[in-house]
């Protein structure tokens, strides 16, 4: 085995390899980006990778090909990109918290903020929710997905509340799907005229997560 300098064949294939390895990396959270954007700007049926390609300031749609062979994968790598940065900005807000009531309160507040404050990630997540469909013409993201995902959150919150006596006794999976419906039409109601604040509906919102949820008298 070859050493030069104190770095063998094998360590300076690793190196090598760890470098096109953060390149490749580097190049589909572009593509991921340019994505995003495109769907928020033009809408589902109009994102092709001509349109990213463009945006992305690459020379050909084959690049694109190379990391996402079909528009299917691409769009799921987005719908995984945006659940990240949703999901990162709104744990730290409840983890933080030491009560059931002040982590169902910060998981309200957070994501309502969340949505409020990123319009462009919002619209790129419901334009694939809304049309991205599998081989039999089925919504790969629907309703069902999106709502199961909200409700998986909100549930372990009640449950401890429960568990610590902050609320009081209900069925955690009907609560949380009435607190996820409260919270999508608050969303709705901020974007139409007569306009409410995202402080009126936070306010609204909790107030009512925690008239429902608190012990009886």
């Amino acid at each position: 085995m070859q050493v030069i300098d104190g770095v063998n064949d094998a360590g300076a294939a690793a190196v090598g390899a760890s470098e096109r390895s953060l390149a490749a990396n580097a190049r589909r959270a572009q593509l991921v980006e340019a994505a995003i954007e495109t769907l928020a700007e033009c809408g589902y049926g109009q994102t092709t990778f001509a349109r990213i390609r463009q945006r992305a300031g690459i020379s050909s749609t084959r690049l694109i090909s190379y990391h996402f062979g079909t528009k299917g994968e691409l769009m799921d790598a987005v719908m995984e990109e945006v659940g990240l940065r949703a999901q990162r900005a709104i744990s730290h807000r409840v983890v933080s918290q030491t009560s059931a009531r002040g982590a169902l309160t910060a998981r309200i507040e957070a994501q309502v903020e969340w949505v409020a404050r990123n319009p462009s990630l919002v619209r790129a997540m419901s334009e694939i929710c809304m049309n991205e469909r599998d081989a039999e013409g089925v919504l790969r993201f629907g309703v069902e997905v999106t709502a199961r995902a909200n409700v998986d959150a909100l549930e372990p919150i009640l449950r401890a509340g429960q568990e610590s006596g902050e609320f009081r006794q209900f069925d955690t999976e009907l609560m949380a799907l009435t607190l996820k419906s409260a919270i999508d039409a608050a969303i709705v109601r901020m974007a139409r005229p007569p306009r409410l604040t995202l402080a009126q509906c936070v306010r609204e919102l909790t107030t009512l997560a925690h008239l429902a949820t608190r012990q009886e008298s």
